[in-house]
């Protein structure tokens, strides 16, 4: 089963990797609300529904759902949905993420060891 790795780079979960199931067309919501798929209720500075990361199968898409704070790739607001490569920083709110630089991963079992 393939996963993606997400770390947190900054704020009271700094360190922390989460992994969840990767699927073609699989839409991320990164977001202030409880049931986002990424929860950031901690930031203040993030929307409910902030950001979202999406799979295409192939690629990683790093797209700002018209937060009120905006969303940052390194250093650069964007505005229209970006390219997300493994390894890339990305800013939602004041919580800095990482797609890890092994993204995806794939475990020959329904048994995961990370």
């Amino acid at each position: 089963m393939p996963y993606i790795a997400i770390g947190l780079m900054s704020g009271p979960r700094d360190g922390d990797v989460l992994y969840l199931e990767a699927t073609p067309d699989m839409v991320l919501i990164v977001g202030r609300r409880e049931e986002s798929d990424i929860c950031l209720n901690y930031d203040n500075q993030v929307s409910r529904e902030h950001a979202s990361i999406v799979y295409d199968g192939q690629r990683f898409w790093l797209e700002d759902l018209r937060s009120t704070n905006g969303t940052y790739l390194g250093k650069e607001r964007i505005y229209e949905r970006v390219e997300l490569h493994p390894g890339q920083l990305f800013r939602i709110g004041r919580t800095w993420l990482r797609l890890e630089p092994t993204a995806l991963l794939v475990t020959d079992s329904d048994e995961t060891s990370f």
